[in-house]
């Protein structure tokens, strides 16, 4: 019986892992090379139109200065005519006025201190005569319940009415009672808040009318 041959057994296998490793490799060359994945472009996030200030900028209220009380309406400012009608039923319009001080009186009949302070006007229409124009203006009231109040509280003013509101928002009356006194230009030279004493509003008045005096 004849031995098997060694040398040629290992040689074919030598010859057969080199053929094995050449096809494999012939095999891969052929295969098609796949491109490295990119990753997605994400659009930045638009804008707000109208926003002048940019992305992600927010902008700012501007706050008013020293003096004002609403937009156009200050120290030092003209002061908007006003066209209304008075409790009686007659239109006013403080354009006729013009050359005269104004004392402009936002109020409404809930306000405690407004019904505090119409008698006292009343005493210095007295003293004022035909120095200053006084205009009393009720802000979001009917006129048949201004009337009432002004007849229990019985006192004798020019009452003009602003039902819905559309003057006080002009002038920026807010924070009830609230007092423009205007020289004989328009031009508001003092602002009075309700509650303040009676020698505020003496100062507040002889600013526009310096011959103002009272006994009070």
């Amino acid at each position: 019986m004849r031995r098997p041959d060694l040398i040629g057994v290992l040689g074919a296998l030598v010859v057969g892992g080199l053929l094995t490793v050449l096809l494999l490799a012939s095999a891969i060359g052929q295969m098609p090379v796949l491109p490295t994945p990119v990753p997605p472009t994400i659009p930045p996030l638009p804008t707000q139109s109208g926003n002048p200030l940019g992305s992600g900028a927010l902008p700012t209220g501007t706050p008013f200065a020293s003096g004002t009380v609403g937009t156009g309406v200050g120290l030092g400012l003209r002061a908007p005519t006003i066209q209304l009608t008075l409790t009686d039923g007659s239109l006013m319009d403080t354009a006729n006025f013009a050359g005269q001080p104004l004392w402009i009186n936002f109020m409404a009949t809930w306000c405690p201190q407004c019904a505090d302070e119409l008698p006292m006007m009343e005493r210095y229409e007295t003293d004022l005569t035909d120095k200053m124009t006084i205009l009393v203006v009720d802000t979001g009231e009917d006129r048949q319940t201004v009337r009432e109040f002004m007849r229990d509280l019985d006192v004798d003013l020019t009452v003009g009415l602003d039902p819905d509101g559309a003057i006080q928002r002009a002038w920026g009356a807010y924070g009830l009672p609230v007092h423009f006194m205007l020289d004989a230009e328009g031009i508001v030279r003092e602002i009075v808040y309700g509650g303040a004493p009676p020698e505020i509003f003496i100062q507040a008045i002889t600013t526009v009318v310096p011959e103002f005096s009272t006994d009070d």
